[in-house]
């Protein structure tokens, strides 16, 4: 225990002290002296005790030059954990750290044998995670081990923030990256030099902009990572390891942190809009425009403690600065998920963050106005979320639901947690969704994670009698440095309606498994890693799952990712899957019988037997001036009804998705990219669906705050009307004897999308932007394109702040 003890304890040593001789074969002349106590990862010592300075006097320029930073402990000792665990970093890395009456501080000498190497960008907020070196401190201020924030900056300074949640999940899985929200902005202050020996930051971040205790006696958790981009090495101060299933715990500590004060935190954010929209008139063949109108929104933000946090919002402006990138939708079976990035809803967004989309805010589309209170005592966390939102009903009517959302959460032992959702969407009249949850998440034996999520739902539409439905989802997964692999039931009953979350496939019952082996090299090896893996995945009718009948629908995907040094990865990959739906799955589908009639439709079953396909990925991360990934598939697959979910026929076809990334400059960036899908009916090789959506962004940043940026982006997507395989004749959906002929689409759209922004905090920005849509007569012909809408759009808000 003693031992223990006098490793866990800091070298404090006389001021000043000579730095580590491989740091001092790079140094700086200018540098200021050592700190007064070190802190080194790899030898165990990473219970930090922070000096504390009343008056620090920095000014952030990345120079470290001030005499406050004299006074700082210094955090040294950094190991790799990818692609190797447990070896010394590749280069030295220092972090300087201390607080003060308002802020902590951390200071930064990121060392490096070519600084010609560094991959640094001026570019907008949050962008440059996977393209720039970087340095991200992680801020667990509960040190509950269960969230934390993320705080990253480049080697100019340009920040990116989020929200460290352990359980989430990313809509691209939980092989890209750890589990964080990137979406919430947080104020601090950054600024960074490149050198001669590498680069230095400088970050200040204020009590006021984080969350911790109310206790006069506080430890947080802390780790800081390190990424270099050109190799793909992953260096951390504690040291990491993948054999753990919540990363957080492993994390060192800030101790003695006492008395501090959040202070009064109110903040007022005034948003003033306004806009001048034209339209193309079809019947007159004009084009005209509206006059200019205007809108005024009010945000609120109070700290009511320094752990809870009231937020209020009149008319908010969520206006999206860039529109979404455009998705194929010509063979889609389910809603498509888009990120949430509305400011008001991202406040507090870790406590309605779930494994699975029972809660999503994007439900909420037009609020009027909204209120929200989110923060964390003791051991319980705390959420509600209230709105009144505007949609379109039936015909001319406007439907305003009110919104509720009550989340609580209460963490069990070192890592685990149980928690609680209930939701309530009522409208004017008599309708309403609700639903009440329960979840679970149990760390086992620091490497299994088992996720247990059951709910019901009661849903009333149209003033019919109420109908009830059942949710549940089981997960267990293994995580490992080696041997990965998860198992993931997931049931949802026919009547199941999440109304304010995102559940796509209703009335199924999946089971998907995957293992994975990851044979690694040493750094700078050929190969550094290669993982081959399976994963299978198998869909039932719900119904038919419990009763124990035949599935409807399975998959086998198996393939191989290597990656080589230099930060080159590939993937290839095969699958097979195949359909066996019911007759029943296809009631309501028709077949036109040419007199006005129709006769049920009846699939081909046996073409749906095993569909082969094969596909891979590409990702190159070598170059500083240019970048770029593809991904890309071909074999068969069906044609799909979007109202049934359901097959039609078979086709073969190609999917591919191109981007290449440029840096001609720090200051200019330029994305190229390009979606396609395609597919051809096996019975007469004939096309029943193309999309091809080419898009191209442009920006030049003139600082960290200003850029200008251009995005012109060409949709052309191409389905064609649904009919029998038999008999050629054309489908038809009926509905309660109301039947429309499932037809196709043909659209060619073509957009231009410019936009003028200065945003030097979150939540003070200036925009003005000018969009303008078109459509395009022949596809990519460019011969006869029109005007279609187009939009001046103009905002100024401004975020006071106490």
């Amino acid at each position: 225990m003693i031992a223990e003890l006098a490793l866990l304890a800091p070298i404090t040593l006389p001021f000043p002290q000579e730095a580590p001789a491989r740091r001092s074969a790079h140094a700086n002349p200018s540098d200021p002296p050592a700190a007064v106590a070190i802190y080194n990862g790899m030898e165990g010592q990473t219970d930090v005790i922070p000096p504390r300075v009343s008056n620090p006097r920095i000014n952030l320029d990345g120079r470290l030059d001030d005499p406050a930073w004299a006074e700082a402990a210094l955090l040294t000792g950094f190991s790799q954990f990818d692609p190797s665990e447990g070896i010394a970093a590749t280069q030295d890395t220092e972090v300087l750290l201390f607080i003060s009456d308002d802020a902590i501080y951390f200071g930064v000498r990121a060392f490096d044998d070519n600084p010609n190497g560094i991959r640094a960008t001026l570019g907008e907020r949050d962008t440059f995670y996977r393209t720039d070196d970087y340095i991200q401190f992680v801020l667990d201020t509960f040190n509950d081990q269960r969230q934390a924030y993320s705080i990253l900056a480049n080697p100019l300074g340009v920040q990116q923030d989020g929200l460290w949640i352990e359980g989430r999940v990313s809509r691209f899985g939980r092989n890209f990256g750890p589990p964080i929200d990137w979406n919430p902005d947080f104020v601090w202050d950054s600024e960074g030099r490149v050198e001669d020996w590498g680069y230095a930051l400088e970050v200040r971040i204020p009590f006021k902009s984080i969350r911790f205790p109310e206790s006069a006696d506080q430890e947080w958790g802390l780790n800081v990572f390190r990424k270099i981009q050109r190799t793909g090495f992953d260096e951390s101060w504690a040291p990491v390891t993948k054999d753990v299933a919540n990363r957080l715990t492993l994390a060192g500590s800030l101790n003695g942190l006492r008395n501090l004060e959040r202070g009064l935190f109110l903040e007022l954010n005034p948003v003033l809009t306004g806009t001048r929209q034209g339209t193309l008139d079809d019947d007159a063949g004009a084009f005209s425009r509206e006059a200019a109108s205007g809108d005024f929104g009010f945000n609120a933000k109070y700290g009511l403690t320094s752990n809870l946090t009231l937020d209020a919002t009149y008319n908010p402006d969520f206006s999206q600065v860039e529109a979404d990138a455009g998705q194929i939708a010509v063979n889609e079976r389910f809603a498509l998920f888009f990120e949430e990035k509305r400011p008001f809803f991202l406040e507090g967004t870790e406590i309605f963050a779930m494994p699975k989309n029972l809660v999503y805010t994007r439900s909420i589309v037009n609020p009027i106005a909204g209120a929200k209170l989110a923060g964390k005592a003791g051991s319980f966390q705390l959420g509600y979320l209230g709105a009144i939102d505007e949609q379109e009903g039936s015909g001319d009517r406007v439907e305003r639901p009110w919104v509720n959302l009550l989340r609580a959460r209460r963490d069990l032992g070192r890592a685990s947690t149980l928690g609680m959702i209930y939701t309530d969407r009522t409208t004017d009249g008599d309708d309403y969704n609700r639903m009440l949850g329960f979840d679970g998440r149990f760390v086992l034996r620091r490497s299994y994670t088992l996720t247990v999520m059951a709910a019901g739902s009661r849903t009333r539409t149209g003033g019919a009698g109420a109908e009830g439905g059942s949710y549940l989802a089981l997960q267990l997964e293994r995580a490992s440095p080696t041997l990965t692999f998860n198992l993931d039931f997931e049931d949802a009953a026919h009547a199941f309606d999440a109304g304010s979350g995102l559940i796509p496939r209703v009335g199924d019952a999946r089971l998907q498994s995957r293992i994975e082996y990851n044979f690694r090299g040493e750094p700078g090896a050929l190969i550094e890693q290669f993982r081959p893996g399976v994963e299978t995945t198998v869909f039932w009718d719900h119904d038919a799952f419990w009763r124990r009948e035949s599935l409807e629908e399975a998959e086998l995907r198996y393939g191989v990712t290597t990656s080589f040094r230099n930060n080159v990865t590939f993937l290839v990959a095969g699958n097979m899957r195949r359909y066996d739906f019911r007759a029943s799955s296809y009631d309501g589908l028709f077949v036109d019988d040419g007199r006005g009639g129709g006769v049920p439709f009846v699939a081909d079953r046996d073409s749906f037997g095993l569909l082969h396909g094969i596909g891979g990925f590409f990702w190159v991360n070598s170059w500083d001036k240019l970048r770029g990934r593809m991904r890309w598939s071909w074999g068969h697959d069906a044609v799909f009804d979007l109202r049934y979910g359901v097959p039609i026929e078979v086709g073969v076809g190609w999917n591919a998705d191109l981007s290449l990334f440029a840096y001609p400059t720090r200051h200019l960036s330029s994305e190229i990219a390009l979606r396609y899908q395609s597919l051809r009916r096996d019975r007469d090789g004939a096309l029943a669906l193309e999309a091809v959506i080419p898009r191209i962004k442009t920006q030049y940043q003139f600082n960290r705050a200003l850029f200008l940026r251009a995005i012109v982006e060409y949709g052309a997507q191409l389905r064609r009307d649904l009919a029998d395989p038999l008999t050629g004749r054309r489908l038809l959906g009926c509905d309660d004897g109301d039947c429309d002929a499932r037809s196709g689409s043909d659209a060619n759209d073509f957009g231009i999308e410019t936009l003028l922004s200065y945003e030097p905090t979150p939540g003070t920005v200036f925009f003005l932007g000018y969009s303008r849509q078109m459509e395009d007569t022949e596809r990519l012909r460019f011969r006869d394109v029109r005007a279609t809408a187009d939009g001046l759009f103009a905002k100024v808000s401004y975020r006071f702040r106490r």
